[in-house]
């Protein structure tokens, strides 16, 4: 193979191995146990350490403020989608909450990989990469900021992605209640 075509090609790889698994567990898709008790364990984790290094970063340009509301608007916005476009559903007889993810969230998923690679593609100075046939791009210089602003989105999306399944499932925990009450004061006791 041509080291120039895998040069190329490279960068492109993992994103499509990311979307073909993701694609293999939507048509597999087996239900999968939604474990109530630690859904904020992870988010209150990646809050922790987000804000512990945004705290101990100096105070960024109004550029990079205005950047990191945007990435915990985004974030939020994905959170907010990627759990709404799931199925709940309730053992009524044990109390456990499973969910099935909709393929929504692959195409949301995958979108979001085409149009970042497309824009990777289109602007090559932007991401730090070779342009074609060009000299290499001298790298930001605020990759430091580029990288809190990740660290925002992805705390951003799940915080709201925990907060929607917590809201989304919690109907469906009322009802098991109110249905074991109902069985329990219906059967007569000994």
């Amino acid at each position: 193979m041509d080291p120039q075509l895998l040069k190329q090609i490279a960068p492109y790889l993992v994103p499509l191995l990311v979307v073909a698994l993701m694609a293999r567990r939507i048509i597999r898709n087996p239900p999968r146990k939604v474990r109530i008790a630690s859904l904020w364990v992870a988010p209150m984790i990646a809050l922790l350490g987000t804000g512990t290094t945004l705290a101990m970063a100096p105070m960024p340009q109004l550029f990079w403020i205005v950047g990191f509301a945007a990435a915990a608007a985004l974030g939020g916005t994905i959170g907010f989608l990627t759990s709404h476009h799931q199925e709940f559903s309730i053992d009524y007889e044990t109390g456990t909450i499973t969910s099935r993810a909709t393929p929504i969230g692959l195409i949301l998923f995958a979108g979001l990989f085409a149009v970042r690679y497309a824009l990777r593609f289109a602007f090559p100075q932007m991401s730090g990469g070779y342009a074609y046939g060009g000299p290499m791009v001298h790298p930001s210089a605020d990759v430091l900021a580029w990288t809190d602003a990740g660290l925002i989105f992805s705390t951003a999306m799940l915080l709201a992605r925990a907060a929607t399944t917590f809201l989304r499932t919690r109907p469906l925990i009322e009802a098991h209640k109110a249905q074991k009450a109902a069985a329990s004061s219906a059967s007569p006791e000994a």
